[in-house]
């Protein structure tokens, strides 16, 4: 291969690419949401033996067309309304082709100095976008997931000197850390992988509206002192995954600083608000956590994957949990690049150039442009809970924060059933309507009970597409009586 052959390889296949791109979005709206195909029914697909012989791309493009795109959960649809999946943005998609085609390693400044300065630049922005100081600083991750480990590491680094080095066995009391029951699965996650155990973790039980109680963490933190363990960490959530709810901040930051122990936020969804004057007071108090996830990958509607771990008191925080010198990328080689190393920050070595993505979107949209969608957001979330409750078969179990509605489908022959029978209601209507391919929504699972989840996620989603959602549960809802009727002979 030669630079003018892969010149035109490029050439020929970003047309190709951009006319499969192009009739995708045009297609988003009339297009089934879900594929009925089983994995037995995809494994026939793509089964075959290792290729020996290199194909044609024009070939490897049509398969994709064929076999690929019309069986991807089409999370870009204006009909999707699932976890906090959004449309991705244009500048975005493309800015991923151009990060590939640069195939920069953000991980060290001698790698990829323009990835490097433009993570640092995007970071800033959302360190001041959240309230922090300009001190403040962070490291991008590929979602909340990693984003909350980096987070609990440095909090469990501080809370005991030498862990780095010795492990947990340098903890001379074993370590807690406390979220509200609404907590990300992450968080269990990460106390695992960090040593300090499944058990670490107190999930303090939450009031009627799925906040944590602080009365209970109170309670729960003074009974672990009593036996003699040491507060790692208290963990606030803004935007929790299955009802979108933001915990009391300013309370639980005051609790930290009183027992001396981390407090962080993940607001990996919630964090979005910031954008928006008539929202971002819901977020009061953030600005006094140690360090913050955030997803750009969901309300910034940047494609997968981008999330950041945003630290209050700057990149020394960072370093201390995670730097380390390999033989090939010294400190001392001279220049002042040594801090634009993000390796140093996080435990990833290669990186991806992700900023890229997060920086054309942050330019593209503006502060403004991402307000108005946020609020529009939750204008569509709340016109559903207005329909909804004007809908004597469904009762709502969240007030509206964000733009999550979580309800469930309660006829009179449902709400005569058992509790059990209930919840299985839900999850059938909510497995016709996914088989149907008109939309997607989750059920989750809230005090126990089986409960209907909707987010409005998607800049392309409008009014008309919430009537039709509303009708749908309805005529599904009525088929789903019908057809266990009939199964019962009744």
């Amino acid at each position: 291969m030669t630079r003018e052959s892969l010149s035109q390889q490029h050439q020929s296949l970003g047309r190709a690419a951009t006319r499969i791109i192009t009739d995708h979005a045009a297609q988003l709206d009339a297009a089934p949401v879900t594929s009925p195909a089983t994995p037995a029914d995809l494994r026939s697909l793509f089964e075959e033996p290792i290729p020996v012989e290199g194909a044609p791309a024009e070939e490897i493009l049509e398969q994709f067309t064929r076999d690929i795109a019309p069986h991807a959960m089409q999370i870009p649809s204006p009909r999707y309304f699932g976890q906090f999946n959004p449309t991705p943005l244009a500048i975005g998609v493309w800015a991923d082709a151009l990060c590939s085609a640069l195939n920069q390693n953000a991980g060290a400044w001698r790698n990829g100095p323009t990835s490097a300065m433009i993570e640092a630049q995007s970071i800033r922005w959302l360190c001041e976008l959240i309230g922090y100081s300009p001190k403040s600083f962070g490291t991008l991750a590929s979602g909340g997931s990693e984003a909350n480990l980096i987070a609990l590491k440095c909090a469990r680094d501080r809370a005991t000197g030498g862990i780095c080095d010795q492990g947990v066995r340098a903890a001379e009391t074993d370590l807690t850390v406390y979220a509200s029951e609404q907590c990300h699965f992450s968080v269990e996650k990460s106390v695992d992988i960090l040593g300090m155990g499944r058990r670490s973790l107190r999930k303090i039980d939450t009031d009627e509206r799925f906040h944590i109680r602080i009365d209970l963490l109170r309670e729960a933190m003074e009974t672990d002192a009593r036996a003699g363990l040491r507060p790692c960490c208290i963990v606030g959530l803004a935007g929790a995954t299955s009802t979108g709810v933001i915990d009391p901040l300013p309370e639980l930051a005051a609790i930290a600083r009183d027992q001396n122990c981390w407090f962080h936020v993940d607001a990996a969804y919630g964090g979005g608000l910031a954008f928006s004057d008539k929202h971002r007071r819901k977020l009061a108090g953030i600005e006094q956590a140690d360090s913050i996830t955030f997803d750009p990958h969901k309300w910034m509607f940047v494609p997968f994957a981008c999330g950041a771990t945003l630290v209050r008191d700057g990149g020394d925080v960072l370093r201390r949990s995670f730097d380390i010198s390999p033989e090939y990328l010294n400190e001392d080689r001279g220049g002042a690049d040594v801090e634009y190393d993000f390796f140093r920050y996080g435990q990833m070595g290669t990186r991806r150039f992700n900023a890229l993505k997060l920086w054309m979107c942050f330019k593209f949209m503006g502060r403004r442009g991402y307000a108005q969608t946020t609020e529009r957001h939750i204008e569509l979330t709340e016109y559903l809970a207005k329909c909804l409750d004007a809908l004597p078969d469904f009762q709502r179990v969240n007030k509206i924060e964000t733009a999550v509605c979580c309800f469930r489908y309660l006829p009179e022959a449902i709400r005569s059933l058992t509790p059990e029978q209930q919840d299985a209601a839900q999850q059938a209507l909510q497995q016709r309507i996914e088989k149907s391919g008109k939309a997607f929504f989750p059920s989750t699972i809230l005090r126990g009970r089986r409960a209907l989840r909707v987010n409005v996620n998607s800049y392309l989603t409008e009014s008309r597409h919430i009537d039709d959602l509303v009708e749908l549960l309805q005529e599904e809802g009525k088929a789903l009586i019908a057809d266990e009727r009939a199964a019962s002979g009744k």
